[in-house]
């Protein structure tokens, strides 16, 4: 009996190495003459180096094979996830977008009608699609919080609702709306999903200003109509479906974590090594050591749970509860380490122009995003206690 774990296959370490490559060598360049209060790369650029990336074969690398993507798995996403983040404007998306869009995961699950209109053009043109749950009355417990409805007139849906705090509406070609189609009393059994062309009649949308560079939308639908085709799986599917991703989803937010606090404790200790104060370099001092081992610490252990997480996954284990921990910890880590590596190189810490100051706005969205950090605690509590966590007497 032996254990196979922790060192890396030599083909994805290569591919890890030359994937850190291309962001070091091509996409920090050009963030470089971007002006710091930019949000994100000009779209001229991103298409260059999206161009660039496709020739690489670096493009869609998690998507299935058989739509046009690299078929790469949970475990292997988060290891390169880690890589692309590694370079200014990394959220919510590693790499910018620069190395392809993948189609809402809900969509692998579509009709072959739907595979043809949505998820091939996604894969092969970049299209970017969003995903609509979060509505006003709240974004964690989306079986009680959604009142956006779907009613069924004919061979069409009505969608009617308000939602809120969904990435990327303004700019996507499509995306996944959930909707009742039942009663609220049915809970998430009453949840379907639907493909909405961006740019319904009955849709609008509206930016909302965030912290971090990449704002988001808040989207009301006023009776917009959707065929039936358009409905993905069957009523009362939708909920269903959009568990399939949650994992994955957490866990690309940890490795994102994992990969900018790294960049961040790589440029602290550059700058720890040149730079001289009361005539000896600040790697000398006590403190700036002390804070750099301790970032380092905490990044070695979010990078593990994250891989032992997405090796389960992988693996067909019921991952949920890895997950939720390897986002609270990577996350809540990445943004102690950031903040403490802007302190170590203090005012130059603070401009725009480096990237420490971007990262540190988009790791503390990412405490909320993809579930609160509050929400898994809950969730990883419940695991422990089981029913005693509802209230249930065991």
């Amino acid at each position: 009996m032996s254990f196979q774990g922790f060192d890396l296959p030599d083909d994805l370490r290569l591919l890890a190495g030359t994937i850190a490559e291309f962001v070091r060598e091509e996409i920090v360049p050009v963030e470089a003459t971007v002006p710091g209060e930019a949000r994100d790369l000009p779209a001229a650029d991103r298409e260059k180096l999206r161009a660039k990336a496709r020739a690489a074969g670096f493009w869609c690398l998690e998507a299935p094979e058989e739509y046009g993507g690299g078929g790469l798995g949970v475990f292997a996403g988060v290891v390169l996830a880690e890589q692309m983040a590694k370079h200014r404007y990394s959220f919510p998306r590693p790499g910018a977008g620069v190395f392809g869009s993948e189609p809402p995961v809900v969509l692998y699950r579509g009709s072959p009608a739907q595979i043809e209109r949505y998820v091939r053009p996604t894969i092969e043109h970049g299209w970017s699609a969003f995903s609509a749950i979060s509505e006003p009355t709240g974004g964690s417990d989306p079986a009680r919080a959604i009142r956006t409805t779907a009613t069924r007139d004919g061979d069409v849906y009505r969608i009617n609702g308000h939602k809120m705090w969904t990435t990327g509406a303004d700019t996507a070609r499509y995306g996944i709306v959930y909707a009742r189609t039942a009663e609220r009393s049915a809970g998430r059994a009453g949840i379907s999903a639907f493909v909405v062309d961006g740019g319904s009649p009955g849709m609008s949308v509206t930016s909302v200003p965030v912290l971090r560079d990449h704002w988001t939308t808040e989207v009301t639908f006023d009776d917009c109509v959707v065929p039936v085709e358009n409905l993905v799986g069957e009523e009362g599917q939708g909920f269903g479906l959009a568990q399939e991703w949650l994992v994955r989803g957490r866990l690309r937010y940890a490795a994102q974590a994992v990969g900018v606090a790294e960049e961040a404790i790589r440029m602290a200790t550059e700058w720890a090594r040149s730079r001289e104060t009361f005539g000896a370099l600040l790697a000398t001092r006590q403190a700036v050591q002390f804070a750099i081992a301790d970032a380092h610490i905490k990044i070695t252990a979010a990078r593990h749970l994250t891989w032992d997480a997405a090796w389960d996954a992988d693996r067909g284990v019921d991952a949920r509860t890895k997950a939720s921990i390897a986002k609270v910890y990577a996350t809540e880590a990445g943004f102690e380490v950031v903040d403490a590596m802007m302190q170590i190189l203090g005012g130059m810490g603070m401009t725009m122009d480096l990237p420490l100051e971007h990262w540190f706005r988009g790791l503390r969205v990412a405490r909320v995003v993809e579930g609160p950090s509050e929400i898994h605690r809950f969730l990883v509590a419940r695991d422990l206690l089981g029913g005693a966590a509802l209230g249930r007497a065991s």
